[in-house]
């Protein structure tokens, strides 16, 4: 008896796995490729940012090219029309690691669109932990 109820329990957690799967989009959603500025204390960083969102979350790459090369592995969620970006980035020249944060409302349309919005930036090496605002502007790559 109890080994059929664990068959029986193990057969629901699958089919409701599958269920699950089914409403989200594929693990491999296409990346949006953007041009991204980050500004921070009046001085902009600029670069591309390629962003997938799959199944509530955001996954992706941020690659800062001027002034300095900055790198990240972009990740954070979508939920009620904003994308809450969240994660770790590298200075490659300073050899030092901080933490980006943005939340971005996403455009109206299904349609890539420039988006704009705050951010709050942990700089690398900074002692006191101290967190410093600045601005984000990304605009979709158009394919030419």
């Amino acid at each position: 008896m109890r080994r059929t109820l664990a068959v029986v329990a193990a057969a629901m957690t699958i089919v409701g796995a599958g269920v699950l799967t089914e409403t989200q989009k594929p693990a491999g959603a296409k990346p949006t490729i953007y041009d991204v500025t980050v500004t921070v204390e009046g001085a902009p960083h600029t670069g591309t940012m390629a962003l997938a969102v799959a199944g509530g979350k955001v996954s992706g790459s941020m690659h800062i090219k001027s002034p300095d090369e900055i790198t990240g592995k972009a990740a954070g969620t979508v939920k009620g029309g904003e994308m809450l970006l969240d994660f770790p980035y590298h200075m490659v020249v300073r050899k030092c690691d901080g933490n980006f944060q943005a939340a971005v409302k996403m455009p109206d349309k299904k349609a890539p669109a420039k988006m704009t919005a705050t951010v709050s930036i942990l700089p690398c090496g900074r002692p006191d932990g101290s967190r410093l605002p600045g601005t984000i502007e990304l605009t979709p790559v158009t394919k030419k």
